[in-house]
């Protein structure tokens, strides 16, 4: 806190960012703004090469509420989506997978490790899942799955830092494992539902997560910083 305490402001990712500054240091609560990343907004991925009935998890899993969250979805929702939805596959992809997520490979969980690109699984994937529970930032993952225009389900604290203005990002919120699994099988039951959340997503993140949303965010504050120079 030392640090902010230099600075006429403070930019943060998410609000639970900032109530953590404000906790640390109550003083700089009024200097602490809000403007979530900007992102570089991908090809529109081929919607032909979706796979029905598939499940795609993508994570750094260095990174431990990735494998938290890796385990939780292949120890407890995978069983509940396998009554709600038979023949359901799950992909688990990202780097150094521990033993305990390796252990989860099975006829219906593949888990890849490293893999060279990440969109031809994200083009494959019929519904991402990102059941994170625990860490604190944004969820870069879910970001690009939305502007990717994949449909989505996720806990509250994965969806952290999309809320713009209080516009609730194209997502599905659930938290139980019941939760999870049920809302997972009712997008992969339907084509429709899931282009149009999907479509809707990356239209979400045109407006509000490009780099120019992003720049325009930093752009107030900065005008913000200018007017109360120029009265002071």
């Amino acid at each position: 806190s030392s640090v902010w305490h230099r600075f006429d402001r403070v930019q943060v990712f998410t609000p639970r960012d900032a109530e953590a500054v404000a906790a640390l240091a109550p003083d700089l609560a009024k200097r602490v703004r809000v403007n979530p990343f900007g992102v570089e907004l991908p090809a529109p991925l081929a919607v032909e090469l979706e796979e029905p009935g598939t499940v795609l998890f993508v994570g750094n899993f260095t990174h431990p509420p990735n494998v938290e969250a890796a385990l939780w979805l292949g120890n407890d929702i995978m069983p509940a989506l396998r009554k709600c939805h038979p023949g359901v596959r799950l992909t688990l992809v990202g780097i150094y997978p521990p033993k305990s997520v390796q252990a989860l490979a099975c006829e219906d969980i593949r888990v890849t490790g490293a893999v060279p690109e990440i969109e031809p699984y994200f083009a494959r994937a019929a519904v991402v899942v990102a059941p994170l529970r625990i860490g604190g930032g944004m969820r870069m993952k879910v970001l690009q799955a939305l502007a990717l225009g994949k449909a989505i389900v996720t806990t509250p604290r994965g969806a952290d830092g999309l809320m713009i203005d209080g516009q609730a990002p194209p997502l599905i919120i659930a938290e139980s494992a019941e939760q999870i699994a049920a809302a997972t099988a009712s997008l992969l039951a339907s084509c429709e539902t899931r282009r149009s959340l999907g479509n809707r997503a990356r239209a979400f993140v045109i407006e509000n997560f490009s780099a120019q949303a992003y720049a325009r965010r930093v752009e107030v504050t900065y005008a913000e910083l200018h007017a109360q120079r120029t009265i002071g």
